[in-house]
This record gives C-alpha cells, sequence and structure tokens, in this order.
C-alpha cells in the first residue's frame, strides 16, 4: 500500500448531500465525476452555489418554462446550464404547454446535455456514487477502511455508511461511470463545435 497522503474532508465527505435537494445531488455527483475525468475545479462543497444551496435549499429551484426555442441567450449561466429563449404561447392550456416541452427535451438526448435514466436515478442513486468517489480518494490517499476510521474519528458516521458498500469494486464503478460522462463530454464538444469540454460545461 502506497503511503498514507492527506485527504481533504471536502474531497471525500459528502454526508452534508444527504438531505439535500436532488437538482443539487445530482450537480455534485456530475461535478466530482469530471474532477475525477480532469475538470481541474475544486471540490464542489467548496463552491459558493453548493454553500448557499445548502444555507437555504429554495434559493436552488430551477425553473424550465418554454416551448418554443427561439434561439441561445445572453444570460450569464452556471456550470451545466444554458441560457436559451423560448417562445411561450399562453393560449395552449397546460398539460399542452408540458407535452411540448417535453417533446423539446426529447430532442436534446443528441445533444450530451440531457441526463436520461437511469444515468443518474434516483437520488439515492447518486449519493451512493457519490459515497464510491469517497472510498477511491481515500483508497487513493492509502487509507483502508480500518485506518480511514483511525484517522477520521469524527466522521464515525459517514464511514460507517461507506462500509455498506463494497470497497473493491468502488473503484469499477467510479471508472465506468466516469467514461460514460467522458462520452457525453464528447458529444457536447460535438454538439458546441468546439474541443474543450471544461470551457462548454463551465463556461470561461
Amino acid at each position: 500500500m502506497s503511503k498514507n497522503t492527506k485527504v481533504a474532508n471536502e474531497e471525500w465527505d459528502f454526508s452534508v448531500l444527504d438531505k439535500a435537494p436532488r437538482s443539487l445531488i445530482h450537480r455534485a455527483l456530475l461535478w466530482e465525476l469530471d474532477r475525477e475525468i480532469g475538470s481541474g475545479k475544486e471540490p464542489f462543497l467548496k463552491t459558493a452555489e453548493c454553500r448557499k444551496a445548502l444555507a437555504d435549499p429554495n434559493s436552488f429551484k430551477g425553473t424550465a418554462t418554454g416551448v418554443t426555442e427561439l434561439g441561445r441567450g445572453n444570460a450569464k449561466t452556471r456550470p451545466f446550464e444554458e441560457a436559451i429563449n423560448f417562445g411561450i404561447d399562453w393560449s395552449q392550456p397546460r398539460d399542452e404547454l408540458v407535452r411540448q416541452f417535453g417533446l423539446w427535451l426529447d430532442t436534446q438526448e443528441s445533444t450530451g446535455r440531457l441526463q436520461v435514466k437511469p444515468a443518474l436515478g434516483k437520488p439515492r442513486d447518486a449519493l451512493t456514487m457519490l459515497r464510491k468517489i469517497s472510498i477511491v480518494r481515500l483508497k487513493n490517499g492509502g487509507l483502508s477502511q480500518r485506518v480511514a476510521a483511525d484517522t477520521f474519528p469524527d466522521k464515525k458516521t459517514y464511514l460507517k455508511s461507506l462500509n455498506k458498500i463494497n470497497w473493491t469494486t468502488a473503484s469499477r464503478e467510479v471508472d465506468k461511470a466516469c467514461k460514460k460522462r467522458q462520452n457525453k463530454l464528447k458529444t457536447i464538444e460535438r454538439t458546441m463545435g468546439s474541443k474543450d469540454w471544461k470551457k462548454d460545461v463551465y463556461g470561461g
């Protein structure tokens, strides 16, 4: 085993997300998978977005209203978001607007942006994958289950939840998730006509 190295809490302890909004959990998972691939971003738990959302869950309620896409908007967006202008015909009943927007979403599968179940699945599935990332990072730091428990005695509850997961297969499952995410990112690059998914997803 490699020599133990310091693993910062925000790199592996995702316990604060256990009761977070579903949308925040999924954003955290994509963010951390992208970090595994090489985004170069800071841990999601350290971002201002995450801190704000955890302090006030209501601040993270996203909206999606529209039927006819009018083109890309100019508004500043956060990572994973895109500003798009829509035309809405308010003479149509609600169920028709919902149906038409659903059809528009269906057309977005080919762009690589839309996450189709079971890519992320239920909130619990995303949390489980984040826990597997926790295990991978602890192992990369040279920490076994026992050593991790001795190193982080104040994280006993979260580490106990990690013990329910097979530490041997966690690396393989995270690697599989990363490869699936990489394919999505390549599709996004093709859609945007670029060669830099980091810029396409995170801006800048």
